[in-house]
């Protein structure tokens, strides 16, 4: 254990060590001065032409990454820390010296304390305090003796204040060291937050659970939704009204919404292109393709439904002998689609129907095949959604037989769950 510096104070009102900070902010100066050179060749790197060919186009487009930033951050964050350190190394060795003159003033302090009550006991050992109730002759006597009792006790008096004297002004020298104590903390506190908040600028920390949810979700939103539609699909065979055609409505939009998500995705619109003009027909254009289509036809319902809600409005206004108010039409728009998505949740499906006509029990059978088409749409749905979330798949060969699985699933029980409905829609709409 490091003995305390300032013994008479009887504690460190100024602790540190004014070297290590020294040290330690050289170090960081050196560091921040080595990232900005790091940035400037990066910089150099990016705007510079002598390096032609894939490897330094490769090379580039990597540098047009986050890296220039977090450099340029870096340099920024660990110039105030070490500017901070510098400022901190200034002010201790300030609050140092100030505290080793307190510890002075405190040893001169000790000193006089001592001398004080020293005097102190020789003015309490002085005989002639005995002379008080001692008996005397001669008037004299009695004036010598009254005298020196006197001055003997006026000595104890003033040496008694001497010592009280001497303690007080310790005291107050240690209480000036428990001020420069706080002084010290508290500045201490203020550049620590300092360089804390200097790590702002650093590269960006690791994000909270919530972050990456939600990161993950943007990430997938495509395959997402894709589920949501397949799901809400399936549970809308097995509900009546109402539930059965709000689910309905939910699955179109739903598909509504993939097929946005999947056309905003630069990559897939480059797939699908370069299928068509470069004929380019692999794996992930048939994936695509087959999944635009699939979502196509799941909007076909929702369409559908709208549709006839909007056809029912304008024909009842045509057959109105008063024109419709706005409200009017929108309630008799949305009455008419409600009216169309139950008759789409109960309508039979031509394809299957044409498939079980054989069938001992026709209507149960094509009820167990669309629930299975819907079914298995569903779960392949769920496991497009569940590899992107299973970390242990994540490997070329993997990959590859995902890709595969989902060109499949999408060209078979995914869109067949959304042509069925199709189907159905049509059927009903040409009724």
């Amino acid at each position: 254990m490091t003995a305390n510096p300032y013994p008479h104070l009887g504690f460190n009102p100024a602790p540190g060590n004014t070297g290590t900070v020294t040290a330690l902010s050289s170090k960081l100066t050196k560091s921040a001065e080595v990232i900005s050179e790091a940035h400037r060749m990066i910089e150099k790197l990016r705007a510079g032409t002598s390096w032609e060919g894939d490897a330094a186009v490769a090379f580039r487009e990597e540098l047009d990454g986050v890296l220039p930033t977090n450099l340029k951050n870096a340099h920024a964050s660990i110039t105030k820390a070490a500017t901070a350190l510098t400022q901190w190394q200034t002010a201790l060795d300030g609050y140092q010296d100030r505290a080793r003159t307190l510890n002075g003033e405190a040893e001169r302090a000790k000193g006089n304390i001592s001398t004080a009550e020293g005097n102190e006991k020789t003015a309490s050992a002085n005989p002639d305090l005995k002379l008080a109730g001692k008996q005397v002759t001669g008037e004299a006597e009695l004036r010598d003796a009254q005298a020196r009792l006197d001055k003997a006790t006026d000595e104890l008096n003033k040496a008694r204040n001497a010592v009280t004297s001497a303690r007080n002004a310790y005291t107050a020298v240690v209480n000036r060291a428990r001020e420069l104590e706080e002084e010290h903390s508290t500045d201490a506190r203020g550049k620590a937050r300092t360089i804390r908040d200097a790590t702002d600028k650093l590269a960006p920390e690791e994000p909270n659970w919530f972050e990456k949810a939600m990161d993950w979700v943007g990430e997938n939103l495509t395959d997402i939704l894709g589920a949501i539609a397949a799901i809400a699909g399936l549970a809308a065979l097995f509900f009546a009204v109402p539930v059965g055609p709000i689910l309905l409505l939910v699955a179109a939009a739903a598909s509504a919404a993939t097929l946005i998500s999947r056309l905003s995705d630069p990559k897939v619109r480059a797939s699908l292109k370069d299928g068509f003009t470069k004929g380019e027909f692999d794996a992930d254009f048939w994936s695509n393709a087959v999944g635009v289509v699939g979502d196509t036809l799941g909007m076909v319902p929702g369409i559908g439904a709208v549709a006839r809600g909007i056809n029912g409005t304008a024909r009842a206004a045509s057959a109105s002998a008063e024109a419709l108010t706005l409200g009017q039409k929108l309630a008799s728009t949305g009455s008419n689609t409600w009216v169309a998505a139950q008759r789409i949740a109960a309508a039979d499906n031509p394809l299957t129907t044409w498939l079980v006509k054989g069938a001992a029990n026709p209507a149960t059978a094509a009820k167990v095949v669309d629930i299975s088409v819907a079914g298995a749409g569903a779960v392949t749905g769920v496991y497009g959604v569940a590899k992107n979330a299973w970390d242990d798949i994540q490997n070329p060969v993997a990959e590859g037989i995902g890709t595969g699985m989902d060109g499949a699933r999408a060209g078979s029980f995914d869109g067949a769950a959304h042509g069925a409905t199709a189907l159905k829609t049509l059927k009903v709409l040409f009724s």
